[in-house]
């Protein structure tokens, strides 16, 4: 017999952070948001808690929070005469898998687009030329600009407080940042995390060969932060447990420690 369940203004399918992202926005405009999640609904306390996410068998090798390929998988070629074969092991490419998908064992990495990049096929002809371009390439430029996605690009940074340094604020280069990054509004809301000494080694090597290293924009907390929910967050302390794991120390963005708990 089919269940009637009270209605509801929005559904969410998949609460990830793009998920989360909607359903707080939908929310703050006064709907009633259900999300649906096919996953397991996990937590920083209980599910990440130390001693049990340190399990690299379970987590590094057999990816627990991943999206199993035997549930859902790609097809992948690298070259038209190939065959598409579907993905049965994972690599680099970690599909999420249950509340705050893969924003919970993501690296944190957190990069913007380039401008260049929302405008690539504009870009490689003015660059290189037209004939660049064959005859059915999908290179095409999206629909919006860089300039129209920075509001949403900082906002985003400061929900999540990432750890960075501007390398162009308003147009102006700024030392020791990324100088080939697009114009940003301000500086990043946390400063970079600490640089160790492998890190500090292959920076001085770099500079010596003309290139221009700068710390990568992190979603790993330099310092404790609370953002424009009230959700708080605490200074990474280098466990290792980032990419793959859940984080045990609510020092790493993901939906669970920057949006889900001021949600509910």
């Amino acid at each position: 017999m089919a269940r009637q369940e009270k209605k509801t203004d929005a559904v969410i399918v998949g609460l990830g952070w793009m998920g989360s992202i909607l359903a707080m926005e939908l929310a703050e405009a006064g709907l009633n948001v259900l999300a649906l999640e096919r996953g397991e609904d996990r937590d920083t306390v209980p599910d990440f808690a130390y001693p049990k996410m340190i399990d690299e068998l379970k987590y590094g090798i057999r990816l627990k929070l991943t999206e199993p390929p035997s549930h859902s998988t790609l097809t992948i070629r690298r070259s038209l005469q190939e065959t598409a074969l579907p993905y049965r092991v994972l690599g680099s490419f970690l599909p999420g898998n249950g509340v705050g998908g893969a924003g919970v064992h993501w690296n944190g990495h957190t990069w913007r687009a380039l401008p260049e990049e929302l405008r690539l096929r504009s870009y490689v002809t003015e660059k290189f030329g037209a004939k660049t371009i064959d005859e059915g390439m999908t290179i095409e430029d999206w629909g919006v600009s860089y300039d129209e996605l920075e509001p949403h690009f900082d906002r985003f940074e400061y929900v999540c407080g990432i750890s960075g340094r501007a390398g162009n604020i308003g147009g102006q280069t700024q030392a020791g940042g990324n100088p080939f990054e697009g114009p940003r509004k301000r500086a990043y809301p946390l400063p970079p995390l600490p640089t160790l000494l492998n890190g500090k080694m292959f920076g001085e090597a770099a500079k010596a060969m003309g290139y221009h290293p700068f710390p990568l924009p992190s979603a790993n907390l330099s310092d404790a932060y609370t953002n424009e929910y009230g959700m708080q967050l605490g200074p990474c302390n280098f466990c290792g447990f980032c990419e793959r794991f859940g984080c045990i120390n609510y020092s790493k963005s993901s939906p669970q420690t920057c949006i889900l708990g001021a949600l509910k």
